[in-house]
Parts: structure tokens; C-alpha cells; sequence
């Protein structure tokens, strides 16, 4: 990952996150190079409320930007 994209990663986690939200749905689409539909939306948000009870009922742990960065980082290598 170049030093310019790990920055902007890291100032991205930084946002809020309805920002961040907003960010990851225009990254989405500049990759599909096509706007979300209806369906594709509700989807999303499933997965979000899904996620977020997951968190809620502690089904899920949150881990630092830091960590969410390695792993990202290591995914991809």
C-alpha cells in the first residue's frame, strides 16, 4: 500500500460514520461504475443493522484502526 493511500485509510477511519459510509458507497461506485439500485441499498443496510447487532449482543469485537489496517493489508498481499 503506498504511504498515500495508508493516509488517506487512516484519515477515512477517521470520519464519522455516517462520512464513512458515504465514502464507501462512492468507492463502490466508481468500482461498478454504476449507481447502487434500490435493492443493492437495502442489502447494504441489512448487513450494516446485521453487523451493528452482531457488535450490540457482543457477537462481534471491534478492533483499533491500526489493526483493521494490518489485516486489510494482509489480506491483499
Amino acid at each position: 500500500m503506498s504511504t498515500i493511500t495508508e493516509k488517506v485509510c487512516i484519515d477515512a477511519l477517521s470520519l464519522p460514520r455516517n462520512a464513512r459510509a458515504e465514502l464507501v458507497r462512492r468507492l463502490l461506485v466508481s468500482l461498478e461504475n454504476e449507481d447502487f439500485t434500490d435493492e443493492g441499498e437495502k442489502g447494504w443496510r441489512n448487513e450494516i443493522e446485521r453487523r451493528r447487532q452482531d457488535f450490540r449482543e457482543g457477537k462481534a469485537n471491534s478492533v483499533s484502526a491500526e489493526e483493521a489496517l494490518r489485516q486489510a493489508q494482509a489480506a491483499i498481499e
